[in-house]
């Protein structure tokens, strides 16, 4: 499955190839009343997360300070990716592409989206003479799959309907064990779709000889969408609601706290093993200070709204928006956008 976290991880082999060469506060998932968390906290009902982060989730993998003051002594930290991770229950709290979430509603496992981070850290990069996304009309890219799940094809295929561009008007080449990185910086492949560390690599690599076409964090309506939403695993969420609310709390007072340099929260990952550890420090630094941190600034539903249409206009996705929007629970994110003061 290649969701966001398996894009990210391998993401930073890439770099390292690049390096060297009024309506949702109660609405709970189908099925389900939503949790309850009374106005005074109690214990969370569990004192072990395991939280699952992006290079550019600096508010996740920052937040350990926080996660042992809302009351969990057990704090475990992984860069697999989310759906995977909660799938197989190494993971109860995570940052996911609108694709990956979209996709754990559709197939399972049974998610729920409790808020946003972020806006994207993805950029596109095409060879010289390629001067918008409308000119990738015609020109070769290679994906290693073209299914709602890989990451490359899906945000490709999304940024190119956006601007007019039928994905089959695109020469999408399907290749399984392809390294489309490699093929672009080998000029055999005319564009390609990076993010977090891969991006920050990308940029500085002297055999890139090409320009960024597409930037989430510059381009609109990109830029005005959460990039991804944190998730849960829906019966952990219902078993623990007061752990997940603390658990968003730590996330979000983090975010509050992190300044625009990350370089402090990017060494704690790289000191953990993340995302390529201390070696990759230079580019886990770089992707997180990739993104800004306004968590109260953003709309999901506004967010599933314009993917949820793109992806089925591609014919990615097959779930109804409205159905998307009942695996969105908003009741946390409502109440500690009230109850965090800047």
């Amino acid at each position: 499955m290649d969701t966001r976290r398996e894009f990210l991880r391998r993401g930073v082999g890439a770099a390292a190839v690049l390096t060297a060469g009024p309506f949702l506060a109660a609405c709970a998932p189908t099925g389900s009343s939503a949790p309850t968390a009374t106005a005074t906290l109690g214990p969370p009902e569990t004192t072990t997360i395991k939280l699952t982060a992006g290079a550019c989730d600096s508010a996740i993998f920052g937040a350990e300070k926080f996660l042992r003051e809302e009351g969990f002594t057990d704090v475990q930290f992984s860069d697999a990716a989310t759906l995977t991770a909660i799938t197989a229950g190494n993971a109860n709290i995570g940052n996911a592409f609108p694709h990956a979430f979209f996709a754990g509603v559709e197939g399972g496992p049974k998610v729920v989206a409790l808020g946003g981070l972020h806006t994207g850290c993805n950029e596109i990069w095409a060879k010289q003479g390629i001067a918008s996304v409308k000119d990738l009309k015609g020109k070769t890219i290679t994906v290693t799959a073209k299914v709602l799940t890989n990451l490359n094809y899906a945000w490709l295929a999304m940024v190119a309907k956006q601007v007019g561009i039928d994905p089959k008007e695109v020469n999408f080449v399907v290749q399984a064990d392809a390294n489309p990185l490699q093929l672009y910086l080998d000029g055999k492949d005319d564009a390609i779709f990076v993010a977090t560390t891969a991006a920050a690599a990308l940029k500085t690599n002297p055999a890139n000889k090409g320009k960024m076409i597409f930037s989430q964090v510059n381009d609109e309506p990109w830029k005005s969408n959460n990039c991804c939403f944190i998730i849960a695993s829906d019966s952990w969420y219902r078993a623990n609601p007061i752990a997940a609310k603390r658990a968003m709390r730590a996330i979000y007072r983090t975010a509050d706290t992190l300044t625009a340099d990350r370089s402090d929260a990017a060494k704690i990952a790289a000191d953990k093993g993340l995302f390529g550890g201390t070696p990759a420090l230079a580019n886990i630094k770089e992707a997180a200070n990739m993104v800004p941190l306004d968590w109260r600034s953003y709309d999901i539903e506004k967010a599933v709204r314009f993917y949820a249409p793109l992806l089925t206009d591609v014919g990615l996705l097959k779930t109804s928006t409205d159905d998307l929007l009942k695996a969105v629970d908003l009741k946390i994110f409502k109440e500690l956008s009230t109850e965090l003061k800047k």
